[in-house]
């Protein structure tokens, strides 16, 4: 089996999702050959250096990717179609496209190139348009070809062989959408080797951030500080009730008892490791409700408890199922007594379910199953 993926590059979670993955695959040797065909800003200066971490026996390509407007898109959709002629025997390829608007680009090159789309998988990240619609202050203009587009986009998946969705009410949203669920797969977001808990590793850089056994230390990791994210304001209620706040997140926020790190991703399990309890708190939305947020991946995987409200399926399920933190409907919850429980939580056992759930392994042979269906 031969696999061509696409993505486009400028993303917060490249490394973690889609250079974790390709090298997994690569390492594992599970495909005869990988090509990725990576988008980058059609602006961009800095090309080469996105690619450094990749495994050396992966072939990568380059397009340009373009905003995604209505009367821009064809110009990614011919950078697709230029890179695509340079395959030989395409049609000996499983494509992997992560992103449904990517998807329907990758849909019109092929059929502009006379190919077969039967061997495409959209990679359906989340709710596009309602993110759009719930935090975007665009025009109404902007809004309504923005609607046309997600309707193109649909009949492209609609038209596809399989799809795969990173969690269950996102599988959910795209039935709503008329796209036959037998064709739809729950892939969740990854968590790389490395997320696991370590004691020794707990210790070592609590020492280093300089903590007291007495700490009780939250952890907040974002690719940044989107409204949906809601990252400043759950950081502001809880340093409201005493605790002190490790904040991952590019945007620092300089606060007593916030420690604010930014750190490459291949150390953040160290930090994950030395937390007490990771707290995720979003807005009830659609976007939210379908989320499968890589840093619940991570959290879990390194045996942290979670403390969340409602608002994503995927967490509160999890968190219900395996008896790994509290659901809450405020921060105002969250008491002394509360921590008492959470602490006494075996990380290790934490560790062990997020790893079958979310670990690279367990999400490598979801693909490669919904592959061997085409």
């Amino acid at each position: 089996m031969k696999l061509l993926y696409i993505a486009y590059s400028d993303v917060s979670v490249f490394d973690s999702q889609v250079v974790a993955l390709l090298n997994y695959y690569s390492k594992q040797k599970l495909f005869e050959e990988i090509v990725f065909l990576m988008g980058v800003h059609y602006k961009s200066k800095k090309r080469i250096g996105k690619i450094d971490s990749l495994d050396s026996n992966i072939k990568v390509l380059i397009y340009e990717q373009f905003p995604q407007h209505f009367f821009v898109e064809r110009f990614t959709v011919k950078s697709i179609k230029s890179q695509l002629r340079k395959i030989e025997n395409i049609d000996q390829y499983v494509v992997h496209v992560r992103n449904d608007v990517l998807a329907h680009y990758v849909v019109k090159a092929f059929k502009s190139l006379n190919l077969g789309v039967h061997k495409i998988i959209a990679d359906v990240r989340g709710a596009g348009l309602e993110q759009l619609l719930e935090y975007s202050d665009k025009s109404k203009l902007f809004l309504t070809l923005k609607r046309l587009q997600r309707n193109k986009v649909m009949q492209s998946l609609r038209s596809l062989k399989a799809l795969t969705a990173v969690s269950v009410s996102l599988k959910n949203y795209l039935k709503e959408k008329d796209i036959d669920a037998s064709k739809i797969h729950v892939v969740s977001c990854l968590a790389n080797k490395s997320f696991s808990f370590d004691q020794n590793e707990r210790e070592n850089m609590r020492g280093i951030l300089q903590l007291h056994n007495e700490d009780t230390l939250f952890i907040l990791a974002t690719g940044g500080n989107n409204a949906w994210q809601n990252t400043e304001k759950t950081i502001d209620l809880l340093l409201e009730r005493g605790f002190k706040v490790l904040n991952l997140s590019r945007s620092s926020i300089e606060k007593k008892d916030v420690i604010n790190k930014f750190v490459p991703y291949a150390e953040v399990y160290k930090y994950l490791c030395a937390a007490d309890i990771a707290i995720i708190w979003r807005e009830q939305s659609i976007t939210n409700k379908v989320a499968s947020p890589v840093k619940f991946s991570e959290y879990v995987c390194s045996g942290l408890p979670v403390i969340t409200n409602q608002a994503i399926d995927l967490i509160t399920d999890f968190v219900k199922s395996k008896n790994c933190g509290e659901i809450v409907e405020s921060l105002e919850e969250i008491d002394n007594t509360m921590m008492t429980k959470i602490k006494k939580m075996n990380r290790e056992e934490i560790s062990n379910q997020g790893i079958g759930e979310y670990g690279i392994e367990q999400i490598s042979r979801r693909y490669m199953n919904v592959y061997s269906k085409l």
